[in-house]
């Protein structure tokens, strides 16, 4: 083997490693845009509203209880008396929901923002004296309030409409409760009765946010109906929709879970008791069991663009490898600024594949990408192999990586197989090419006559 060859080989080498650190900067690139698109979302959000999860309704029946007396004098003492509150939560819980979705646009990026008609239907059991014990002699402690929370008050443009067992109620602004971070509530009147009580709640509430809505199951029983015309959907949180049916005009959902399922009740009331200890900002949302959807496109393209580059070193070797058979076998001496151009080729299509995903569908910008360096790596190709026949093989080799590359792409829980076995299959084909090759004489010049 010629000296001049394994100098070749270690300039191909310091190539790839530079074709290396060019495909890690459009990796970052890919990073760089996408926190771009996240940011127009947030900014989206803040012009509007955010994602949002919808708590409750919950009833606070606030009492008093005596716990000492405080002496006055010699003989003298004043009975005292704390205050405190029970947290009823709903024995049931019926909301349906419909979701109108619209695209807000901030450039090339959008965000969705959705309009919610939500209807509720709640029924309390509130027991006879709160469930508390006769003997600890509690007693009124004042008007009750019904407390609804969502996670961004600017998603209600309109105020809410409470019925309370027929009776309208007159709602305002804030949930009424510090554990509730945002929301809306209503005075309901003294609930502590010797006597059991069972009260209906209807609720009208139209709410707008972004991204994403979920529902947290205050009830004993809950029951969520969600339709929207949304194609593509993506259901979040610790609960799957029992059913659901998605087509290209929307998708229709349903939930239904019970008090057993969830820790509704015990994360209410930790979250309570830790009023005056956490964040005044806390938002139920991120104490509490969760579900819904969110309203964003399945295929990421910046996720799919940033597994891509991922292959960008295979492709690279891949075609340095063919040019270096190519090279073998013909006996011909390439130099390496062609294998500089020919790597540049194959890098540029992912920088390509970035661009065009921004502006047209994944599949598209595919397509158009990779027939842009395929269409000019033949040409070259034809040149450099001295033959249009193999400059049209070389493309269509090409055409074949690109195309299991896309297929790996698509298929997420088969990537790693499907990548090996293509390393597999050109190390095969590799060694069967070059099976017959006297490599100690490759590089030598065939003797003249």
């Amino acid at each position: 083997m010629r000296p001049n060859l394994l100098i070749k080989l270690f300039l191909l080498a310091g190539l790839f490693g530079l074709f290396g650190v060019g495909l890690v900067i459009i990796d970052g690139l890919v990073g760089d845009r996408e926190r771009y698109r996240d940011e127009v979302i947030a900014d989206v959000a803040r012009s509007t509203a955010g994602q949002q999860t919808l708590f409750g309704p919950v009833l606070v029946v606030p009492y008093l209880e005596p716990v000492a007396a405080t002496p006055l004098g010699a003989h003298v003492s004043v009975p005292v008396r704390q205050k405190s509150a029970v947290i009823v939560l709903p024995e049931s819980l019926f909301i349906s929901s419909n979701v109108k979705v619209e695209a807000r646009h901030r450039g090339i990026h959008k965000a969705q923002v959705f309009r919610a008609a939500n209807r509720l239907t709640v029924v309390f059991q509130v027991p006879a004296n709160l469930g508390i014990s006769d003997d600890r002699g509690v007693t009124g402690g004042g008007p009750a309030r019904l407390s609804f929370g969502v996670s961004d008050s600017r998603g209600m443009h309109r105020p809410p409409v409470v019925d309370w067992d027929g009776a309208h109620l007159d709602v305002e602004p804030g949930s009424g409760q510090p554990w509730i971070a945002q929301g809306f509530s209503a005075e309901v009147g003294d609930l502590l009765s010797p006597s059991p009580r069972r009260i209906r709640v209807d609720i009208d509430l139209e709410l707008i946010g972004t991204n994403q809505l979920s529902f947290v199951p205050a009830g004993a029983s809950t029951r969520v109906e969600m339709q929207s015309d949304w194609p593509d959907p993506s259901f979040v949180g610790q609960f799957l929709p029992d059913t659901r049916s998605v087509d290209q005009k929307g998708f229709r959902a349903g939930w239904e879970l019970s008090r057993f399922a969830t820790d509704v009740a015990g994360e209410t009331e930790r979250l309570r008791l830790q009023e005056n200890n956490g964040d005044p900002n806390r938002r139920p949302e991120g104490a509490l069991t969760s579900f819904g959807v969110r309203f964003m496109e399945q295929v990421d393209v910046y996720q799919q663009a940033d597994r891509a580059v991922k292959y960008g070193m295979l492709f690279v070797l891949l075609t340095f490898v063919a040019f270096f058979v190519f090279e073998v076998l013909k006996r011909m001496d390439f130099h390496p600024i062609q294998y500089l151009l020919a790597g540049s080729g194959v890098a540029v299509f992912f920088l390509l594949l970035l661009s065009l995903s921004e502006h047209v569908p994944f599949v598209v910008a595919y397509l158009v990408a990779a027939a842009a360096c395929i269409a000019l790596l033949m040409f070259y190709a034809s040149s450099v192999f001295g033959s249009i026949a193999r400059g049209i093989s070389f493309g269509l080799m090409l055409a074949v990586l690109y195309a299991l590359l896309f297929v790996i792409l698509e298929s997420k829980d088969y990537a790693l197989l499907l990548g090996t076995l293509l390393l597999f299959g050109v190390l095969a084909a590799v060694m069967v090419l070059t099976r017959h090759i006297d490599w100690y004489k490759v590089g030598e010049k065939p003797p003249t006559t």
